[in-house]
């Protein structure tokens, strides 16, 4: 796919890449993809035991993080929470204890019934497609599921609609100024793609179709009326479950995740004073 797309941060022509699922904004340093999803179709190739083993330690204590961060500016107190994409219900469980009065959206059911054998309220399908346009929401998160979305900049013009007065929209993704990702893609450009391509997701039933650093978020969010309030960088590893987060994915040769496992453990104490490859921000409609 060689023809040239406008980036939706900065209306640059987006070109492609040495990849040719990939495109880079030269104006703003946003990248995109064209790999396509393959949902609710059987097969994935993801051992979800195993991936809940790998994520749990860390999603519990970054989602401990993100509801502390949400609870200083809207109250608990039975306030409408959407978690996008709510996949295990594991920030469900944080919202819920919280006190929140929370609910997930989750387009892919094998996924989702994860969520709902835990009794959490759970809708399927995409945002903003499948959310009933009469449900509004104090708080709207996205917890590893932005750049997931096809169309970001319909996504976040979309959330108005969603939102009750003085509501929040909560968005934690990769960044693309990581240490991880800058390193994978050092090795990419060397001819070691798999490193790159995993952080991508490629082959994966939801595969990353944009990659934004924390500047090019908050300028698109701004470009649809939405202005930044809380920034702060996540963990984005622990040592603990690292090799169940690389042995999920089946694809991965054995030799690739020991390698892998061995660098990682080995420069943990440099790679937590290096920059962050998850980035936290949190919005408000600019009016509010």
């Amino acid at each position: 796919m060689r023809e040239s797309i406008s980036c939706p941060v900065c209306d640059t022509p987006m070109r492609v890449t040495r990849h040719e699922w990939e495109f880079r904004c030269a104006g703003c340093g946003f990248l995109a993809s064209t790999l396509p999803p393959a949902m609710n179709v059987g097969g994935s190739g993801i051992d979800e035991g195993r991936r809940e083993t790998a994520l749990s330690a860390l999603r519990a204590q970054n989602f401990k993080r993100i509801i502390e961060r949400i609870s200083t500016l809207v109250e608990p107190d039975g306030a409408a929470l959407l978690d996008v994409g709510c996949a295990h219900g594991w920030f469900l469980d944080v919202a819920v204890r919280r006190g929140y009065a929370a609910r997930g959206l989750e387009p892919d059911r094998s996924i989702g019934e994860y969520a709902l054998r835990k009794g959490h309220a759970v809708d399927y399908g995409l945002f903003p497609h499948d959310l009933s346009p009469d449900r509004r929401y104090n708080v709207i998160c996205f917890n590893d599921v932005f750049e997931h979305l096809k169309d970001p900049r319909g996504a976040l013009a979309a959330l108005h609609g969603h939102l009750r007065p003085g509501g929040l929209v909560v968005i934690n993704l990769p960044s693309s100024r990581g240490a991880f990702f800058q390193t994978a893609a050092w090795l990419d450009r060397l001819g070691v793609r798999a490193p790159y391509e995993r952080l991508w997701q490629k082959g994966f039933p939801s595969p990353h179709r944009s990659y934004f650093h924390p500047d090019a978020l908050s300028r698109l969010a701004q470009r649809e009326g939405l202005r930044e309030v809380s920034r702060e960088a996540l963990d984005s590893f622990q040592v603990k479950g690292l090799w169940q987060r690389l042995r999920f994915d089946r694809g991965m040769p054995l030799w690739l995740c020991a390698s892998t496992w061995i660098c990682v453990v080995a420069a943990a104490p440099l790679l937590r004073r290096l920059p962050s490859d998850i980035s936290l921000q949190i919005f408000r409609p600019a009016q509010a």
